[in-house]
Parts: C-alpha cells; sequence; structure tokens
C-alpha cells in the first residue's frame, strides 16, 4: 500500500495569522491542492492524508482523507494518529529556520521524503549556500565587498527566508537598516530563471526550465510571475549545471527548485531549494501529463525513471 501524509507548513497551521503574505499563502495552498490532485490520479496510490486548517478549502476525492488542525488542535497533534515511519511529504519555507526546524520534529517519527538535513541546513541559509558553493568551485553570484569592481547595485535579502518580499535592490549595502541577517550580492541584469529537477545519489532528471518575470519598483526586486518552459532552449547547458550540484550535494532527494541568472555565457546559481515550488504548479500548462506523472512516480516507487518522452511540447506559458 502506498499512504502518504501531505504537510504544507502555512496551510497546515492551527491559526491562519492575518500577517501571512497573502500572495504567498495562496501559492502555498495552490502548490498544496496540485500535489493532491496529481498524486490521486496514480493508481498506485491508495491514501494521501492531508493535514490542514479547518477553515480552508478542501479537495474532494475518495483517496484523500483531511486531518484538521483548529486552536486546540496543532499538526503535531495531528501526526499522533499514525503509525511511525509513515511516508510524509513536507513542504516548508526557509524562513526563520523553519524548514530546519519542521524536518527535525518531524523525521524523528517519520520518513520524510526530502532531501537530508545537511542539505536541508545548507540551502536554508542564503550565507552558507554561497560558502559551499564557492567551496565546490560551483558558479555562483559574488558577495558584497567593499571594493568589488564593476558593479553599480547589490541584491539584498534575508539569510533566511522563501520568496521576494524582503528583496532590496542597493547601491550601498552598508546603508541597509534592517533587524536581521541580510545576505547580499552582486546584481546582473541578464536573464533571471528556475529549473525543477528529481534528485536521488547524485543522479537526477531536469524536469522543467522556466524564465522568471522580475519586477523593480522603489528599491524592491520581485519575482511577479514564471514563463513556464521559457528557457528549454538553455536546457543543456542546465543540465550539466544540475550535474555539477548532484554530483557534489549527494544528499539531494526528491523535487529541487534551482533559481539561476545569466551572465555573459554562463549561468550562475543563486539559490537551492530543497522542497516542491510553485513551479510544479505550473507544469500542466506547458509540459506533457508524463513530466507530472514521472514526479509521482519518483515518490511512489523512490526511484528517477529512466526512459521519458519529449518534455515541452505544449506552448509557453505565463503563470501568477
Amino acid at each position: 500500500m502506498n499512504n502518504f501524509i501531505l504537510i504544507e507548513y502555512f496551510t497546515s497551521q492551527s491559526n491562519i495569522k492575518s500577517e501571512y503574505n497573502k500572495e504567498i499563502f495562496r501559492e502555498a495552498l495552490n502548490l498544496s491542492n496540485c500535489i493532491i490532485r496529481n498524486f490521486t490520479k496514480d493508481k498506485n496510490i491508495d491514501t494521501i492524508h492531508v493535514i490542514r486548517n479547518e477553515n480552508l478549502e478542501k479537495r474532494k476525492s475518495k483517496k484523500v482523507k483531511y486531518y484538521f488542525t483548529n486552536q486546540y488542535r496543532s499538526y503535531l497533534e495531528v501526526l499522533k494518529n499514525f503509525t511511525k515511519n509513515t511516508k510524509v511529504i513536507l513542504i516548508s519555507p526557509e524562513t526563520k529556520k523553519l524548514s530546519i526546524e519542521l524536518f527535525s520534529n518531524i523525521k524523528k517519527d517519520f520518513n520524510v521524503l526530502s532531501s537530508d538535513f545537511k542539505c536541508i541546513k545548507i540551502f536554508a541559509s542564503k550565507i552558507d549556500t554561497f560558502k559551499h558553493l564557492k567551496k565546490y568551485e560551483l558558479p555562483t553570484v559574488e558577495p558584497y565587498k567593499k571594493k568589488i569592481r564593476g558593479c553599480n547595485y547589490f541584491v539584498c535579502k534575508p539569510e533566511y527566508d522563501a520568496g521576494s518580499s524582503k528583496t532590496f535592490l542597493i547601491k550601498n549595502p552598508n546603508d541597509l537598516d534592517v533587524d536581521e541577517p541580510y545576505f547580499c550580492q552582486k546584481y546582473y541584469t541578464g536573464i533571471k530563471g528556475s529549473f525543477l529537477m528529481l534528485c536521488k545519489n547524485g543522479e537526477f532528471k531536469v524536469m522543467c526550465c522556466n524564465r522568471q518575470i522580475i519586477k523593480i519598483k522603489d528599491g524592491k526586486i520581485s519575482q511577479i510571475g514564471i514563463l513556464m518552459g521559457g528557457l528549454e532552449e538553455y536546457r543543456k547547458k542546465i543540465e550539466l549545471l544540475a550535474k555539477k550540484i548532484c554530483k557534489r550535494f549527494t544528499g539531494l532527494f526528491g523535487i529541487v527548485g534551482v533559481d539561476i541568472v545569466k551572465y555573459k555565457k554562463n549561468w550562475l546559481i543563486l539559490e537551492i531549494n530543497t522542497r516542491f515550488t510553485s513551479s510544479y504548479v505550473g507544469l500542466k500548462h506547458s509540459y506533457t501529463s508524463d513530466t507530472i506523472d514521472e514526479i509521482t512516480y519518483f515518490y511512489v516507487n523512490n526511484k528517477i525513471k529512466e526512459k521519458s518522452n519529449s518534455r515541452f511540447i505544449k506552448k509557453y506559458k505565463y503563470i501568477f
């Protein structure tokens, strides 16, 4: 029998807090529902146990069973009802080290289908990400230095954060007045993008190559959309980059998202996300159903499918 517990951080909270970014929360709910929709189509999956706040909508299916949280019942209380070592798909943001905390709590009793703790810890921190990429001579963007040449602006973002709500474009990072640790890197005007890949034990398969739509206004830089399949022309170079990443970080497992930027003829790594990202929701718009099915196949069978059809056979699609 194949049973999964799905825990998405925002939608499984006991209280839906007013300070949650509405856009991030909407994406979280869409992502959770998309996983449910795609996984329930697989004939080898019996039940998906979804932990969700009682005030949120639910997607009806014979294969889905909901366990509701509220002010009297947390997701940790709900988990006590399950047999130990049950498979868990965990989606949590890097903000305030939440991905590290949740993984540590749940891994004690359950089989969390994610990258190992070492990788989660490294890539939750933008500073540690940079240090390890440099250590293994992987192409990345240089951090702020007082005497860095040829740079008019720097991108500054919290060390532990997801999304771009607190990301700033600034001439002098020393002028940034914030209460939390920030990481500043040289700003490149080149094409911004991302790709999703499946990983296991150093092996990989790139599932999609997308172009990010970026907006800069009043010193803030944010991602406002994705052109799904928008970087397919660069797939070969992206696959070479993915190979280098997975060779150095063999603890990466399952869906992994990588943010990149083009500088001259090279692609530089900005961030590595050890979780399902919003690009997964966009797959249905531009890629074949085989692409989505291969991801489900991986989580059911614990292996990457060897053969696959041509991926990008639909059309470019802008989402968000």
